[in-house]
Order: C-alpha cells, then structure tokens, then sequence
C-alpha cells in the first residue's frame, strides 16, 4: 500500500515504461512498425500534463534519430497518414484510460525531406525541460 501511495503521488519522469515499478507509473516504448517505421509512445500516470507528455515524446523521437544516426525524423499519426506520406508537425497529446499519453509512427531519413524534424534541434529544444522536469521528482 505504501509503494501505490508513493507512485501515485509523482508523476511519470523520463524513462523506459519496462521494469516492475516504471511498469506501473508509464514511461516511453518503442515497437517496430511496417517497414522502416517505428511506433514510440509515452504513456504517463494521472498526475502528468499534456506539455510533458508533449515533450517527452518528442525528445525520445529525437533521441532515437540520434542513436541511429539519423539526422532528422518524420512523424506520422497513423499507418495511413504514412502510406500517404501525410507527416504530423506536431502530437495530439490527450487523456486514454485516466492516463495522458500519445504514440506516433516515426520515420528516420539521413536527408531532409519535405514534413521532417531536424533531430538536433528538438533534442535541443526539449533536452533543458526533460532534465529540469527530471529534477523536480
């Protein structure tokens, strides 16, 4: 009873959503998509906001163009959207369940394309805020 009162008091942080107790209190995932997408989401508890959540996604789909070596990602909102090549500049973060999350399909590209995001720029971007929210817990 302790460990539920003391998850429920925080709100999610920055961090994979595997393990026992990040299991319980969300986190970013990442599943293979069709082809050269990946599906990364973020899942937060109900003590998280929509601008977190909205940051945290998109510094963990910039993270992983990085660690990739990737210069820049395409984010699309649904398998449609990606077979029309219809990229997203942004995320429709919201509530599911009682939690505030969102996923994406992400592309990674070496060259600019039309509709990409330059990974540098929004790890930059978000990194201050990730690790600030970060210090708060």
């Amino acid at each position: 009873m302790v460990a539920a009162v003391l998850l429920g008091g925080c709100a999610t942080g920055y961090h994979s959503d595997k393990g026992v107790i990040r299991g319980y209190t969300g986190g970013y995932w990442e599943q293979p998509g069709p082809g050269e997408l990946l599906k990364v989401g973020f899942s937060g508890n109900g003590y998280i906001d929509r601008d977190t959540t909205h940051a945290y996604l998109m510094y963990r789909c910039a993270e992983l163009a990085l660690q990739r070596h990737k210069r820049y990602f395409r984010l699309y909102e649904s398998l449609p959207d990606a077979i029309r090549d219809r990229p997203t500049m942004d995320l429709t973060v919201g509530w599911v369940a009682g939690d505030m999350g969102d996923w994406v399909f992400v592309l990674f590209d070496q060259d600019y394309s039309a509709g990409d995001l330059d990974a540098g720029e929004i790890e930059k971007r978000y990194v201050s805020y990730v690790h600030a929210q970060a210090g708060h817990r």
